[in-house]
């Protein structure tokens, strides 16, 4: 199975899952942003970069590739992800239906690869076990921002910064009558 369908499958198991949650669910035009979907969770906007591991037969993990990968005809550039780029990044494992869920920061500060060990074959847990389906990462962070960005402001009043249409009727003078 050639990549671009490995990754359009495990876009389409993240719309799943998120549309299973009650999450709205948008798709960027295009693949040239650094994440493949925006999640709605309850009015926050979440951006997530979804990536599909391959079993390595030889130690039966899961891998994944945890940097960017763009294409220009016969050359394959690589770079690292930015914190700014997207906020969680959403690993399917194809052949367990299964998803870990990454914050940005934790995905990024992996090296180029991130091994995910489901065999019972190591007596402790690795790092990456805390993020084996954790969904609910995702939802308290968009609580999280949405407690913290949002306040009531009414239509046309300025919260932090100057409307312009209101600057300039304040700078002229009011004309008599």
């Amino acid at each position: 199975m050639e990549t671009k369908l490995k990754g359009d499958i495990a876009e389409q198991a993240a719309t799943l899952q998120a549309l299973k949650r009650g999450w709205g669910v948008l798709k960027p035009v295009g693949d040239r942003l650094p994440y493949d979907l925006v999640l709605d969770v309850a009015g926050v906007l979440v951006k997530a970069q979804v990536k599909s591991a391959w079993l390595d037969e030889s130690s039966q993990n899961h891998v994944i590739d945890n940097r960017r990968t763009k294409t220009n005809r016969r050359v394959m550039i690589r770079e690292t992800y930015q914190p700014e780029d997207f906020d969680f990044a959403l690993a399917y494992l194809p052949e367990l239906d299964l998803f870990y869920v990454f914050p940005v920061e934790v995905f990024i500060g992996y090296g180029s690869e991130i091994h995910l060990v489901e065999a019972d074959k190591r007596q402790r847990k690795p790092r990456s076990s805390g993020y084996r389906n954790a969904w609910e990462l995702i939802s308290q962070w968009a609580a999280q921002k949405e407690t913290s960005v949002r306040y009531p402001v009414k239509f046309g009043e300025a919260g932090d910064s100057v409307i312009p249409s209101q600057a300039l009727a304040a700078a002229r003078p009011l004309a008599k009558v």
